[in-house]
């Protein structure tokens, strides 16, 4: 049987924990497996979930929100105008990013492919692929 959570809280006690990717923390509804293999259904309105929530169920079973790690793009740059270009590129396709001196910090997505596949053709640009806690600077990924 299928729960349905209808609370999100904190600071409380919890039956199970799932792990949730950070494009499943966004989403407003979802359905997921705990860790214990109990399938339940979220639908929050204007959220999103954030480690160590606690999603309370109709029937009052409990369950934790753990951050599991996402496959992750670093890009290193040389010099300030390949940061740049690329910075905008990836900022034009709306993606979630940290951006730090010389460095960008994105997920894995199809929408920033076509970006990831032209810096490796660039040698000033270092691109290390890697599994990863994905945090992105500020509001990213925000609504208009």
């Amino acid at each position: 049987m299928i729960k349905k959570a209808i609370t999100i809280t904190r600071d409380i006690e919890s039956d199970d924990e799932v792990l949730l990717d950070w494009f499943d923390m966004q989403k407003p509804n979802l359905c997921a497996l705990t860790k214990e293999g109990v399938e339940f259904i979220i639908k929050a309105k204007y959220t999103h979930l954030h480690e160590n929530d606690i999603l309370e169920c109709e029937d009052g079973y409990k369950i934790k929100i753990l951050k599991s790690e996402d496959n992750i793009y670093t890009l290193t740059f040389c010099d300030h105008i390949t940061f740049a270009r690329i910075a905008y590129e990836i900022g034009n396709r709306h993606q979630p990013v940290c951006i730090e001196d010389y460095k960008i910090t994105i997920l894995e997505d199809i929408s920033t492919a076509d970006i990831i596949k032209a810096c490796e053709s660039i040698d000033k640009v270092e691109i290390k692929k890697h599994r990863g806690i994905f945090k992105p600077n500020g509001n990213a990924h925000h609504s208009h």
